[in-house]
């Protein structure tokens, strides 16, 4: 009564057996309790409750009740209304409290913002300054919580000076060795474009001081150029560096070489490195060393024709003795010598004077290679040697046919000059890519390493085989029609079970099986 909760007791069938607000003869007169809701859970899990209007006692209440040992359940129900007055009473304090400390709160984090922005201000200034490369340190921190925060920025601020103080002593470096440099010096990114150029360069090509970031044809205008470094930069997946030389002619008409070269180590920010130098002194000299080679050959033609001439007239003399008749034989010998190393060196000048490309057509190269063979025939003769062929099936490659008989020839002479006596050349062709390789090997004395880069170059000779009746121009002419027909050639020795192996490619024609 004292609380103002109503107590309820009843049996395990519902019946009401103590009422707090009826007295014992109200009783009998009251609902069965069992199918209340709060009875109801209880009964199932020991303990319910719920919110309802009572019709005992003509209000809404809440109910609760519990399960007793003996199977009859206790009831307290207490009135909605006096729940709400309660609720109201207790939060009203709690409220005003919630509403003091969120502001005493507010003003805490206020104060606690503006003091750590000050703070963070400051140094933001100072990273600020080094991000100015105007250096500058954190020489003051506000709180013990922010010094790992100042000594990282210290640390950094200190790395970055060290490293602007590198790159740029690296670049000064780089820009005195590029501006010292007699040659031109073209940087271009990974789509061609012109990234950097040194002085000579520009001094080359004026129009470079306008042109970075642009396409070299829009400052070099040389096609040809433009087109290699296309090439070049198209293939930028490649594993191998690549360098490649374009010969052209600038404005003022000087002769200038330009290497070209990807990197093997890629930069995303680095496509190709041109480098450009004036070789119109090398080529006018040049030029005058193949007229003076071609004139004085010319003119030594003549006397050395009379002088073979009548060699063979006093050979033929009846009345000539042995021995004179001898000498007549080593003189039209030796002219006649002197006279093919001539027409071999007039052979060279027209090769490199040719203004034209050679011209080429699709050819068989067994049939030059035929050709060859009945033209050193007598010298195969005479040392007995075997010739075994070991060809790919039939090919065509693009060749002028002649040439190419004489590239076939020079090689066959020059192995069998060197081969012993009843020795063996093998002649070998096989397919690599769009090329047929042509192999000539031979079993004589071989070819010192250090000379395998020298023996293509005009009248050279090896030491020990300066007597061996070679002029030394043979191979000088095969590299020039080799080369005229965009193939490679070199040499390797010792080549397996062979001394020497003279290597060259000529590429296949168009429609050839691979």
């Amino acid at each position: 009564a004292e609380s103002g909760l109503r107590l309820t007791v009843t049996n395990a069938s519902g019946a009401v057996l103590h009422d707090s607000h009826f007295d014992g003869t109200a009783l009998p007169e009251l609902d069965n309790h069992g199918d209340r809701p709060e009875i109801e859970a209880a009964a199932h899990s020991g303990r319910g409750t719920s919110v309802r209007h009572s019709n005992s006692l003509g209000l809404d209440a809440v109910y609760a009740a519990v399960k007793l040992k003996n199977g009859g359940f206790l009831r307290l129900a207490a009135p909605l209304d006096d729940i709400h007055r309660n609720f109201e009473q207790e939060v009203a304090p709690l409220g005003l409290i919630a509403v003091g400390v969120s502001g005493l709160c507010l003003l805490l984090a206020l104060f606690i913002t503006r003091y750590f922005s000050k703070t963070i201000n400051s140094m933001a200034e100072s990273v600020a300054g080094i991000a100015r490369k105007r250096g500058g340190r954190i020489l003051q921190v506000p709180g013990r919580e922010f010094l790992p925060l100042a000594y990282a920025v210290n640390r950094m601020a200190e790395n970055i000076e060290e490293y602007i103080a590198t790159t740029t002593d690296q670049q000064t470096q780089l820009e005195a060795i590029l501006d010292s440099m007699h040659e031109g010096v073209l940087v271009l990114g990974p789509s061609g474009n012109i990234r950097r150029s040194n002085r000579a360069m520009r001094a080359l090509f004026p129009a470079l001081d306008q042109a970075m970031g642009k396409q070299i044809i829009e400052a070099l205008p040389v096609p040809s150029l433009q087109r290699a470094v296309d090439t070049l930069l198209q293939d930028a997946q490649g594993e191998k560096s690549v360098n490649e030389a374009i010969h052209f002619e600038n404005e003022s008409g000087r002769f200038l070489v330009a290497h070209l070269t990807r990197p093997i180590v890629r930069n995303p920010s680095l496509g190709a490195v041109a480098v450009v130098y004036d070789a119109t002194d090398i080529m006018r000299l040049e030029r005058v060393r193949r007229d003076f080679v071609a004139n004085v050959s010319h003119e030594l033609r003549t006397p050395l024709t009379a002088i073979s001439g009548y060699a063979e007239t006093l050979m033929d003399m009846e009345d000539m003795a042995p021995e004179h008749r001898g000498f007549a034989s080593i003189i039209n010998k030796h002219a006649k010598a002197l006279a093919r190393v001539i027409s071999e060196l007039l052979d060279l000048a027209r090769l490199e004077n040719a203004r034209e490309r050679i011209a080429l057509a699709p050819a068989d190269p067994a049939e030059a290679l035929t050709e060859a063979l009945r033209l050193c025939a007598e010298q195969i003769e005479q040392k007995e040697l075997h010739i075994a062929l070991e060809l790919a099936s039939p090919r065509k490659v693009m060749a002028n046919a002649p040439l190419l008989s004489q590239v076939f020839r020079n090689l066959l002479e020059n192995a069998c000059r060197y081969s012993p006596q009843r020795g063996g050349i093998l002649i070998s062709s096989k397919v690599e890519g769009r090329e047929l390789l042509f192999s000539v090997k031979d079993q004589g004395p071989g070819i010192p390493e250090e000379e395998l880069s020298r023996i293509f170059e005009r009248l050279y000779q090896i030491k020990r085989q300066r007597n061996s009746g070679s002029s030394g121009i043979g191979l000088a002419i095969s590299k020039h029609i080799i080369e005229g027909h965009g193939g490679r050639i070199w040499a390797e020795s010792p080549c397996g079970a062979f001394a020497t192996a003279m290597h060259f490619t000529l590429p296949l024609a168009q429609g050839q099986p691979l």
